[in-house]
């Protein structure tokens, strides 16, 4: 990754008009789109590609996990 900073301001915009800025609400949606891909059949992905799917949307409901926790402990 470059030294560059990131413009986030799409992923807050998802964030406010998709969840109306609750974390926990995109949380919930994590999970339960985590959960939903173990129903598709089996022949849609390789093992590997569900694996693959699985690691990176849990990846990202841990940090947004990780955000909502640290933002419910600030004053």
């Amino acid at each position: 990754m470059s030294s560059q900073k990131l413009d986030l301001s799409p992923l807050l915009t998802y964030l406010v008009d998709c969840h109306e800025g609750d974390l926990l609400s995109l949380i919930q949606s994590l999970s339960k789109t985590i959960f939903m891909l173990h129903f598709v059949p089996m022949d849609t992905f390789s093992d590997l590609e569900r694996q693959n799917v699985c690691h990176v949307l849990m990846e990202l409901k841990e940090a947004v996990t990780q955000v909502y926790l640290t933002s419910e402990k600030a004053p």
